[in-house]
């Protein structure tokens, strides 16, 4: 019976893909819809090229690269040069963190330092394609080739740039990117999307595509888009973070203090307005700071009410539940509520609010920490989940008015979630090491520390973040606890990073250098 069943299941999968194949491959534009799209391709062959300086620069002054776009030129190098292996890229991530603009900086480099022919070069968003006809990237690209190239899939002969914005509007864009992946050799694809594009992909497709998550800027990458100020303090912070070495971040922070005071244009706010509107290229010249956190709460708003429904098909009743869910969360400290409470509060069921909670997860605009009761063990606790970045939190509050948190007690808070946010992201970037980010579950809940940090077979790093002058008996209680061989204290009142015994205090500041 379980022979059967299995083969059943592998049928089925196989049935699914042929279907799919065939849809694509019979499938036939609306002839009435013919002109109008071509029209559409022509002029982003004609006028992207002539768009680009309007969209890489800001009152003149061109945008700097992230660290993610010189990957990815790195993968479009080879690419050139003959190795076709790794040609097909998808970029997440959430709503103005940058992709668009990646994109156009890799039509930019390609037309200008690699000399490709712009009809080599296709870029186009599916939510605008979406206005003329419904977007199906595979067709759009048989069109493209058939009528720009008089070629096809299996007969193109030339190297081919495709560069495709808000891909999740083609709900099976992932089956395309496979079809035209196994199809040609030719292509090199790069596919952005909403964070709800990792809801919606599949297992044959995950195996070709290599994914980079574009996350909310660090401080050091907010400097160098903004400033074109390069840091290269990330790798001591690691190692001053998992190993108690502090000699080197020392010094590294000293000459960031000095070079800070002289950088032309830097103002002395400056991290302060990153840490509560920042991580998010597309706010980062705003100087009307209360625009700014509404055009990020526009963002949260549009991945709820439009991206997920998109993916997931959602009603209207779970999106308002989701939106419901975000601003609740906002008024209160990290697992100060059951799930089954939260279910209470915005009138649903608590399996409801399981669902929303790991959708807001997936499209990366919360995370979560476990409990941590041991090398072996897990507590039988409920996660605690964060916002994204504090500026998502303080946007959602302004929005709708902030609660009865005491003005102490929030700045703890978005500093928590600030440091939080900073560890996912590195743990997620894969440069250095898998580790894991928990929360403490000691009995004594004046005693716990805010992070615990874990890499497999190391003792455990306790952190604890403080919004003003922070002691050391809590951190030092958890070092005994646990037998770290250091603990972290990071607070918004440290000037500079110093060791004392075994506790290592380092500025907020400096922190989300990382």
């Amino acid at each position: 019976m379980l022979i059967y069943i299995l083969s059943f299941n592998i049928l089925n999968k196989y049935l699914y893909y042929i279907i799919q194949y065939i849809i694509k491959e019979v499938i036939i534009m609306n002839p009435e819809n013919e002109d109008s799209f071509y029209d559409f391709l022509q002029s982003q062959i004609t006028d992207t090229p002539l768009s680009l300086n309007n969209e890489l620069s800001n009152m003149g002054v061109k945008f700097n690269h992230r660290d993610d776009f010189d990957e990815i030129k790195l993968l479009m190098d080879e690419f050139i040069d003959g190795n076709n292996v790794n040609r097909y890229i998808v970029l997440p991530g959430l709503r103005g963190v940058g992709k668009t603009t990646i994109l156009f900086q890799a039509y930019d480099y390609l037309l200008n330092q690699k000399n490709i022919n712009p009809e080599q070069i296709l870029y186009f968003s599916c939510e605008e394609l979406n206005k003329i006809e419904d977007c199906d990237i595979y067709d759009t690209v048989k069109y493209y080739l058939k009528t720009f190239h008089n070629s096809s899939l299996q007969t193109l002969n030339e190297k081919i740039f495709l560069l495709v914005d808000e891909s999740h509007f083609d709900k099976d864009w992932s089956i395309s990117g496979k079809l035209i992946n196994d199809k040609s050799k030719n292509i090199f694809m790069i596919f952005t999307g909403s964070s709800a594009i990792n809801l919606e992909y599949n297992a044959e497709a995950a195996r070709r595509m290599i994914r980079y998550p574009i996350t909310p800027l660090n401080y050091s990458q907010h400097l160098k888009l903004k400033y074109n100020y390069q840091t290269d303090i990330s790798n001591d912070l690691v190692d001053l973070l998992f190993n108690g070495n502090v000699d080197a971040a020392i010094i590294k922070e000293n000459k960031i203090n000095r070079d800070l005071l002289n950088l032309k244009n830097y103002n002395s706010m400056d991290w302060d307005n990153y840490f509560k509107f920042g991580g998010f290229p597309s706010v980062m010249h705003d100087t009307n700071y209360r625009n700014a956190s509404k055009k990020l709460y526009y963002s949260v708003e549009t991945v709820v009410t439009k991206d997920l429904g998109t993916m997931n098909n959602l009603t209207a009743n779970t999106q308002t539940n989701a939106l419901r869910l975000m601003k609740f969360l906002a008024e209160k400290y990290p697992g100060d509520i059951s799930q089954n409470a939260l279910a209470n509060k915005i009138k649903t069921s608590a399996g409801s609010v399981n669902t929303i909670m790991d959708l807001l997860e997936k499209t990366h605009l919360i995370f979560h920490t476990e409990p941590y009761a041991g090398a072996n063990a897990r507590a039988k606790k409920s996660w605690q989940y964060y916002f994204a970045t504090p500026s998502i939190m303080h946007a959602i509050n302004l929005k709708f008015g902030f609660s009865s948190i005491k003005l102490s007690e929030y700045e703890g808070i978005l500093l928590e979630t600030l440091v939080g946010s900073n560890l996912v992201n590195l743990k997620n970037s894969e440069r250095f090491f898998d580790f894991g980010i928990f929360y403490d579950t000691y009995k004594v809940k004046k005693q716990r520390v805010d992070f615990i940090i874990k890499k497999d077979f190391d003792e455990v790093i306790p952190i604890e973040v403080g919004h003003g002058n922070k002691g050391t008996s809590q951190i030092n209680d958890a070092i005994r606890r646990y037998k770290a061989p250091h603990g972290i204290v990071i607070s918004d009142t440290t000037k500079t990073i110093e060791k004392v015994d075994n506790v290592i205090f380092v500025p907020i500041k400096t922190f989300s250098l990382m």
